[in-house]
């Protein structure tokens, strides 16, 4: 045998190798899909087996579409879901479609509601989003903006964005309210956060990262992307030091000051073009006297860290809000004493968003 014939051998084994490598991946992902195949459209969150539920019959398929859902990213805003049309959720322009009431009460205020997951719904279906029961109990306007995840600081962006779009220079018939706290504590008292940062930050700069156009790094990035997905879903992490705002004073008070300041900067653009604006600091199934017995909320270290954040942070969110020159409310007690409110740790069901808007009326 020719020395040519072994190195064209040795060659074309070489690459075949290095395609096996590269082909692994989507191999085996599209054959684990292909397997499930439609039991996703089926299969129960275990959420939706929870006894609040028992009188709606679309929770499943609430889930179902949650993990169907899609999102796109965006300048500034950094996120949003794309539109979507199901039996449960329907999405269009990227806001989660609101109730209108029979009849408007004849006033012109329109309401706009902002915040994370909990302000989108999930959990609930179009008709029990918070925003939609408020619309519809008062006969208001309202939209939502809320988009799962969002921090206080996304939410500003998207309001920008909104009055530069439409020319908002007169607000003096809204009403801007922002729902805040989960998410601003959840993912700014983690470690591998800094700054002003979003929960997508470290995954947008990852993937920006992606050195030159045509790189050996590049091209295996698939392959790091899925032995990480098994290492995160198989062994074992310890998560106890994944936050520290609870061990630093200093980091509670930067994430409790950050959200403070984002509202006041809120408020201050909304009312000086006419508008109104009030604040909120969301209820937390780790701060209050909720009934949560139902749920296994502290049944890890990660969980029992992420409990000691909020019991850190909300204080501070508090004292600060107080003293500042704006609207707050504090409905961190607003479920205090429910049994059928909570469905995790910070989502809640139609039950406990009836229970919400009654408040919300009173208020606003």
């Amino acid at each position: 045998m020719s020395w040519i014939k072994i190195i064209l051998i040795n060659f074309i084994l070489t690459f075949a190798l290095i395609g096996m490598f590269i082909l692994t991946p989507p191999i085996l992902y599209s054959t684990y899909q292909l397997i499930k195949g439609d039991k996703t459209k089926t299969s129960l969150d275990e959420r939706s087996t929870l006894d609040l539920y028992k009188n709606f019959e679309w929770s499943d398929k609430h889930f179902v579409e949650v993990a169907e859902l899609s999102t796109t990213y965006y300048d500034f805003i950094t996120w949003r879901r794309n539109d979507y049309a199901g039996e449960t959720i329907n999405i269009n322009n990227g806001l989660r479609v609101t109730s209108k009431p029979d009849k408007l009460n004849g006033k012109t205020l329109n309401y706009f509601f902002f915040g994370g997951s909990t302000t989108w719904g999930t959990g609930v279906d179009d008709k029990n989003t918070y925003p939609s029961i408020f619309s519809k109990l008062t006969r208001s306007h309202v939209t939502n903006f809320g988009e799962s995840g969002y921090i206080a600081r996304q939410s500003l962006a998207y309001l920008n964005n909104h009055v530069i779009n439409y020319s908002l220079l007169d607000m003096s018939n809204v009403s801007v309210v922002f729902y805040d706290g989960v998410n601003d504590v959840n993912y700014r008292c983690r470690n591998e956060f800094n700054g002003m940062g979003t929960g997508r930050e470290n995954q947008i700069q990852n993937l920006l990262k992606s050195e030159k156009r045509f790189s050996f790094m590049r091209t295996f990035n698939q392959m790091k992307d899925f032995i990480n997905l098994i290492f995160q879903k198989y062994i074992h992490k310890d998560t106890s030091n994944l936050y520290s705002c609870a061990s630093k004073k200093k980091r509670a008070l930067t994430v409790a000051k950050s959200l403070v300041d984002t509202w006041e900067i809120t408020a201050d653009f909304v009312e000086s073009r006419g508008g109104k604006f009030t604040a909120i600091l969301q209820p937390v199934a780790y701060y209050g006297n909720a009934d949560t017995s139902y749920l296994n909320l502290t049944s890890n270290d990660e969980k029992k860290s992420l409990a000691a954040q909020y019991q850190a942070v909300y204080p501070i969110i508090i004292e600060l809000a107080n003293e500042r020159n704006f609207n707050f409310i504090d409905l961190t007690g607003v479920y205090d004493g429910c049994n059928e409110c909570y469905i995790d740790f910070n989502h809640v069901g139609p039950q406990g968003h009836e229970i919400l808007v009654s408040k919300l009326i009173s208020y606003l």
